[in-house]
C-alpha cells in the first residue's frame, strides 16, 4: 500500500504540477496557477535534482536521477521517494505557489513519520491530523469543488488518510512495502529446486521459511552470527566500530582542531592519529573531509558525500561535518586504590552546521531543515557514539522568508530511519494532550 500511494502521488503531483494532467474543454490550463514546472523551468528542475545526486550519501541506495529526462525511462520507485521525500521539497520552495508548497509540505511531513521503521504513538496521532489536513486542502486548493476537475481527485489522495490506521492494525507501513514482499517472493523462489509443482513448492518454503524465522526469534542463539569487522578495526561497543584508513604516524592537530581538542580535554592538544570511518548502529558509514577531500567530484566514478552527520550535542539536534575520528586519551583517578589510570576516549572532530532557519522550519512544518556552514568558525569535538545517522546536506541558495537570500544547505534524511526532531512543533500541529516527553510513549517496532 505504501509503494503503491508514493508512486501514484508522484505521479498525480508531477501531472498537476507540470500541467499534463486532463484538462475538461470547460477548463483552461492557463489558468491553473500551480502549473510552473514546463518548458525551461522544468528542464531547470530535472538539473537541479541530478545535481543534488553527489551530495546523497552512497547508503541512500541509488540517487535520483534527471527527472526531467529519465521520468519516463525507467525511473525507479526508491528514486522517486527520494526526489519526493527528500529532494523536492527543499527544490520547489519558491517555485510552487507558496498554498501549494505548504500543502505539499504538509503531506511529506506526514509521509517522514509513517515512514519509520519505529513509531510513537504521539508521532503517529501527530500524523493523522497533518495527512487529513492536507488532504482537506488538496481539494480545497486543486479541484476546488468543480465537477471538470474531479478527475484531480484519484483513489491515491483518499488512500492517504487510512495510512495511520493501517499503521496500527499492521505495524509500520514500510515493513510490508512493495520492496519488502517483492525481495522476499525472489528469495522463496530462489530456494525452489523442483520444476514441478512450483506453487506447492513455494507455499512450503514460505511454511518452512515462517518456522525458521520463529524459532529464532525465541531462542536467538540459532541465529547465525554477524560477520565480524574488517581487518585493523576498533570494536567501540553498541554497534559503533572505528574503521580504517588510520594515519601510519601520529601527529599534532593544527588550528581550529587544535583549539577544540584543547577545549575539550582541558589539556594541550596531543598527538593524535586521524581515523576516517565511524560504523555507526543502523548499519550506515559515516565517513570524514580528511578523506573525501582526496577524491574529485568529476570522477569516472564521482564522489557521494557521507562526511555530515546528525547527532545530539547538549540534548539539542545537530548536524556536522566530521573532519575526522580519533581517540584522545584520557586521565581518571580509580575510585579504589587512587592510582591514576588511562583511558581512550573516541570522538570526531566536527565543522557545526548552524541551527535549521526557524522560519522557514516551522513554514514547511519541519521538513525544510536549511542550515549553514561556520566552517573553522564553530569546530567541535563530540563523542563518536552521540551520532545517531549519516544524513545529506545539499547546497541552495533560497530567499528566507525574512527575505535574505544567501547560500545554504537544506538536510535530507534516508527515508526510513529516524525523523529529525527540532524540538518545536507548528501550533497548528500541536495535538491535544499529547506528552511532550516522546520517551514516555508507546512506540511501534517494525
Amino acid at each position: 500500500m505504501l509503494c503503491t500511494s508514493l508512486g501514484l502521488l508522484s505521479d498525480l503531483l508531477l501531472a498537476l504540477w507540470r500541467g499534463t494532467i486532463d484538462c475538461a474543454a470547460s477548463d483552461d490550463v492557463e489558468l491553473w496557477e500551480w502549473r510552473v514546472m514546463h518548458g525551461d523551468v522544468w528542464e531547470a528542475h530535472g538539473e537541479a535534482v541530478a545535481a543534488a545526486g553527489q551530495y546523497l550519501p552512497g547508503s541512500f541506495d541509488r540517487k535520483p536521477r534527471n527527472i526531467a529526462e529519465k521520468m519516463n525511462t525507467g525511473y525507479k520507485t526508491w528514486e522517486f521517494q527520494m526526489y519526493l521525500f527528500g529532494l523536492a521539497p527543499a527544490l520547489t520552495y519558491g517555485l510552487l505557489p507558496e498554498p501549494y508548497w505548504l500543502n505539499y509540505c504538509r503531506l511529506i511531513a506526514g509521509f517522514r513519520i509513517i515512514c519509520q521503521h519505529r513509531i510513537a504513538r504521539s508521532d503517529l496521532q501527530r500524523a493523522q491530523v497533518i495527512l487529513g489536513e492536507w488532504e482537506l486542502e488538496f481539494e480545497e486548493l486543486y479541484y476546488q469543488r468543480r465537477q471538470d476537475r474531479i478527475h484531480f481527485i484519484r483513489p491515491c489522495a483518499h488512500q492517504v488518510n487510512h495510512l495511520v490506521s493501517e499503521a496500527i492494525q499492521k505495524g509500520p507501513p514500510v515493513c510490508y512495502a512493495q520492496w519488502t514482499m517483492e525481495r522476499t517472493i525472489g528469495n522463496l523462489g530462489q530456494e525452489i529446486r523442483q520444476p514441478s509443482e512450483p506453487y506447492a513448492n513455494l507455499s512450503r518454503e514460505g511454511v518452512h521459511r515462517s518456522q525458521v524465522n520463529a524459532l529464532k526469534a525465541m531462542l536467538p542463539e540459532l541465529d547465525e552470527p554477524l560477520k565480524g569487522l574488517p581487518s585493523g578495526a576498533i570494536d567501540l561497543g553498541e554497534g559503533y566500530a572505528l574503521l580504517r584508513k588510520r594515519d601510519r604516524r601520529s601527529a599534532y592537530p593544527q588550528g581550529a582542531e587544535k583549539r577544540a581538542i584543547t577545549l575539550f580535554l582541558n589539556e594541550p592538544a596531543p598527538e593524535i592519529f586521524k581515523w576516517a570511518r565511524l560504523k555507526l548502529p543502523n548499519g550506515q558509514i559515516a565517513r570524514s573531509l580528511w578523506r573525501e577531500s582526496l577524491k574529485s567530484m568529476d570522477a569516472t566514478k564521482p564522489l557521494r558525500v557521507s562526511r555530515n552527520v546528525k547527532f545530539s550535542l547538549d540534548g539539542v539536534i545537530r548536524f556536522g561535518e566530521v573532519r575526522y575520528f580519533t581517540q584522545l586519551a584520557t586521565e581518571t583517578i580509580g575510585s579504589d586504590d587512587g592510582e591514576t589510570e588511562w583511558s581512550f576516549v573516541n570522538v570526531a572532530v566536527v565543522s557545526l552546521f548552524s541551527l535549521p532557519d526557524k522560519e522557514l522550519l516551522e513554514l514547511s512544518s519541519h521538513v525544510v531543515a536549511s542550515c549553514t556552514n561556520h566552517g573553522d568558525d564553530e569546530i567541535r569535538v563530540i563523542d563518536a557514539k552521540s551520532i545517531t545517522d549519516v544524513v545529506a546536506m545539499v547546497p541552495h541558495r533560497p530567499r528566507l522568508p525574512s527575505g535574505v537570500v544567501e547560500d545554504r544547505f537544506f538536510m535530507v534524511e534516508k527515508p526510513g530511519l529516524d525523523v529529525a526532531s527540532f524540538g518545536i512543533l507548528p501550533a497548528d500541529d500541536a495535538v491535544e494532550g499529547e506528552d511532550s516527553d516522546n520517551d514516555s510513549d508507546d512506540a511501534m517496532d517494525g
